[in-house]
């Protein structure tokens, strides 16, 4: 069985024609950039979906070993 990443995720629509997986880097998960949507001042006629993915934890050196 696939272990899939638990997702936010963010609709501007019920139906939509567009998805942004919006990938993030070390430390962050998806939460940390759903606030930026209505600050990209979309066109409220686009219909999008968001997908923000939280990562699996997994641990984290000073030199990635």
């Amino acid at each position: 069985m696939t272990n899939l990443l638990e997702t936010i995720e963010l609709q501007t629509h019920d139906s939509c024609d567009w998805t942004v997986i919006w990938m993030h880097g070390l430390g962050a998960d998806g939460s940390d950039f759903v606030p930026v949507v209505p600050e990209l001042g979309l066109d409220p006629s686009v219909r999008i979906r968001f997908v923000f993915p939280n990562p699996h934890c997994i641990p984290d050196t000073p030199h990635s070993d």
